[in-house]
């Protein structure tokens, strides 16, 4: 695509719908909340055409061009009042780049919402991953990384069975790097597999410049005002409290175990920890291929000197 045919976003309207810091913010926009929800419930169900996967074209703010989005329902189910739709942030896949809803999201963020022109030194905590792709044609200089098990030390590399490049192995609560080594710090639904995520909000405070930024995902239920533990780690091994869940490892076919559902007082974590500001974003726009509510991308930035 030449410089001429680049669309930039320009003729689609913003997806970020509202910035939150708690609990008590969200909440006191119920009313409104629920008018435009309903609205754009009714929009998002005209879109399911059927229960069968079906191709939509959008806005792709990662290729800057309209392409097919692919909707499946591999990971759908009910909701509590008996509709049922797919996984909304798990699927429209970009047939160009292979971002789903919250990866393109993501990049619409740091477009959107980050001075890149600051950024010198990104770190994001993938590497074998579509989105690692993407992100290093934005930031050359990009380091990534997967956890790749308790047995490896932070800063190793190792070479995977099914491929021929070398992995670089970094715990989030013990990372190799130095100090003030990143602008930007990117994880994407990585904290709630992180039994001690607080340590890992630390040590991402640790290697952030001053005003750097971490701008991540997770699995979030906004009903919840505190995190609901699942499962426990401790010198006899895990201790499920709930039954366990495992979500997809691109790294593992056994998956990686979810140790947390996160609510409203991850943002408070996230101050406790070192970060002077906080908060979730939400988003939704079918015209980028963003459906079902509510979905949030967050934000935390690290204080200046």
């Amino acid at each position: 695509m030449s410089a001429k045919d680049k669309l930039n976003g320009q003729l689609f309207p913003p997806i970020w719908r509202a910035d939150f810091r708690s609990k008590a913010e969200f909440d006191s926009a119920a009313g409104q909340r629920a008018a435009a929800f309903a609205v754009l419930d009714w929009v998002d169900d005209r879109v399911l055409f059927s229960r069968h996967p079906f191709n939509y074209g959008a806005y792709c703010a990662a290729c800057d061009a309209v392409t097919a989005m692919r909707v499946g329902w591999e990971l759908g189910g009910g909701a509590g009042d008996g509709s049922v739709h797919p996984a909304w942030t798990e699927t429209v896949v970009c047939a160009k780049c292979h971002l789903n809803s919250r990866m393109r999201a993501v990049v619409d963020f740091l477009k959107a919402r980050v001075d890149l022109g600051a950024v010198e030194h990104a770190y994001v905590a993938e590497q074998t991953t579509p989105s690692f792709d993407v992100l290093r044609k934005m930031f050359p200089s990009l380091l990534g990384s997967e956890y790749l098990g308790p047995e490896y030390k932070s800063g190793e590399t190792h070479l995977l069975v099914r491929g021929e490049t070398r992995v670089r192995h970094e715990d989030l609560t013990d990372c190799s790097f130095g100090d003030a080594a990143f602008d930007l710090v990117v994880t994407q639904d990585v904290f709630e597999h992180v039994p001690d995520y607080r340590k890992a909000f630390a040590e991402l405070v640790r290697i952030l410049t001053a005003h750097g930024t971490l701008v991540f995902t997770i699995p979030f239920f906004s009903e919840l005002a505190d995190t609901r533990v699942r499962a426990t780690v401790g010198t006899a091994g895990v201790t499920h409290l709930l039954p366990p869940e495992v979500h997809g490892n691109p790294v593992s076919s056994e998956g990686s175990l979810c140790f947390q559902n996160f609510g409203w007082d991850i943002l408070d974590d996230l101050r406790a920890e070192g970060f002077a500001d906080a908060f979730a974003s939400l988003y939704w726009g079918p015209w980028q291929g963003h459906l079902g509510l509510p979905f949030f991308v967050f934000s935390a930035t690290k204080a200046g000197r």
